[in-house]
């Protein structure tokens, strides 16, 4: 009977193994908390645990750029760091966890790819003729390529660098019929497959600003505000022009002075020999226009810009407008003078004569589309005016006009209406501007 419950017994002990599972106990499989890792493209790390009672191994299919490291903390105890991928595609790498006699246990490590990045400092450039070379700063990440107008080259040494990089360009010369031109520089990826927005750049190149001697060149030793010295010393100079201020007398002479009366005499209401004894501050007689006409006849550069002044009366002023047409026809310079009045009888009657007379207004109170109807030129307006309507220097150049500013003596000043981009610079200090033009 004791024999019998033995067999019984180890019956149902064989019968007991053979039923029991296969797979190993819980302690002895390998458990990961995550099984899939995401990064960014900057370079970083995240740790996982690893739960097991044995000791484990891992390896990584691209150590290159993913790491492992294990450490015996019981938590976090796997480290997997990556480096930047400097690249823009998405990248992928496994990290195989195992133990001796276990099954190994996979990480899916995924890291995206940089995001390409073309940017530039600035989208509006302006350069001026005489000063054909400038910058632009890109910060890019993907090699690159300009699209330029064709008045636009690059310097040697634009070759492209990851990250942020000057480039230098020139512009070739203005042509001398224009006062402005407007041209596109496009940066672009070198590659069109990577996808980045390409930038477009704003260019504009201005004619320097043409001097105008308020005047003449008169702040030199020697010479005095509307004498024939200050028209001398202007030619001398190179200036576009140089300001002079007329009057008519009673008896048709056409002469300079700013104010209407020297000395007590009031120029339009005496005759020329009334003014024959009085001299200038560097006593030099009160000079005629015909004089000046004789002076600038003789060379092609420097131009008479006439301003017939204000007189009391109309009658007066239409005398004084054909006058000084006549002497101007009769010297053969009509293209070596401009127009200019604060006057809108003097200004229309210039026109009126002539169409092709280069007429300016000098009131400030008309808009470029005002002065453009009348038949003006240009716009011949104080740095106050231009300073409180800068957009009427760009909107005349729209409608063909010209543009000039008076008179303006500071460097400061200077500089921002050249950046202003009118045509003309009316100063009393005609060297310094030419000196900060060239």
């Amino acid at each position: 009977m004791t024999k019998k419950l033995i067999y019984i017994f180890l019956a149902v002990l064989l019968f007991a193994c053979s039923d029991a599972s296969p797979e190993t106990s819980p302690s002895q499989k390998i458990n990961i908390d995550r099984q899939v890792l995401n990064f960014s493209a900057e370079a970083g790390y995240q740790s996982v645990t690893v739960s097991i009672d044995a000791s484990f191994t891992v390896v990584s299919d691209h150590p290159e750029w993913c790491q492992v490291a294990v450490s015996k903390y019981i938590t976090d105890n796997l480290r997997v760091t990556v480096s930047k991928n400097e690249i823009f595609g998405e990248r992928t790498a496994k990290v195989t966890v195992s133990a001796d006699g276990m099954e190994t246990v996979d990480v899916a490590v995924t890291q995206s790819g940089i995001a390409p990045v073309l940017s530039v400092d600035q989208k509006n450039i302006v350069i001026q003729t005489g000063k054909p070379e400038f910058t632009l700063d890109v910060n890019a990440n993907v090699p690159i390529v300009f699209e330029l107008p064709g008045w636009i080259s690059e310097k040697d040494g634009n070759t492209w660098v990851n990250g942020k990089k000057t480039y230098a360009f020139v512009a070739s010369s203005l042509p001398g019929d224009l006062s402005f031109r407007e041209g596109i520089i496009k940066v672009c990826a070198a590659n069109p497959s990577v996808d980045v927005q390409s930038v477009s750049v704003s260019v504009v190149q201005r004619a320097i600003p043409k001097i105008i001697a308020h005047r003449g060149y008169w702040d030199k030793p020697g010479s005095a505000q509307n004498s024939l010295s200050s028209l001398e010393n202007a030619i001398a100079l190179g200036a576009y022009g140089s300001e002079l201020d007329v009057w008519i007398t009673t008896d048709g002479v056409v002469v300079l002075n700013h104010d209407n009366s020297y000395q007590g005499v009031v120029i339009e209401k005496s005759a020329y020999t009334d003014l024959d004894a009085l001299r200038l501050a560097n006593g030099e007689p009160i000079p005629t226009l015909q004089q000046c006409i004789d002076l600038v006849k003789n060379q092609d550069k420097t131009k008479l810009i006439i301003e017939i002044k204000a007189h009391s009366t109309v009658a007066n002023e239409n005398r004084a407008v054909a006058a000084v047409i006549k002497l101007v026809n009769d010297g053969g310079v009509t293209h070596l003078v401009d127009y200019i009045s604060f006057s809108e009888n003097i200004c229309n009657e210039l026109i009126k004569a002539s169409p092709q007379h280069r007429v300016a207004y000098l009131n400030g109170n008309k808009t470029p589309e005002e002065l453009k109807s009348a038949g003006y030129w240009g716009l011949d307006y104080s740095s106050s005016v231009l300073k409180a309507h800068p957009e009427w220097v760009s909107k005349a150049k729209e409608l063909g006009l010209t543009s000039n500013v008076w008179t303006v003596n500071s460097i400061s000043d200077m500089q921002f209406f050249m950046t202003l981009g009118v045509d003309f610079i009316t100063t009393d200090n005609p060297q310094g501007l030419k000196d900060l033009l060239y």
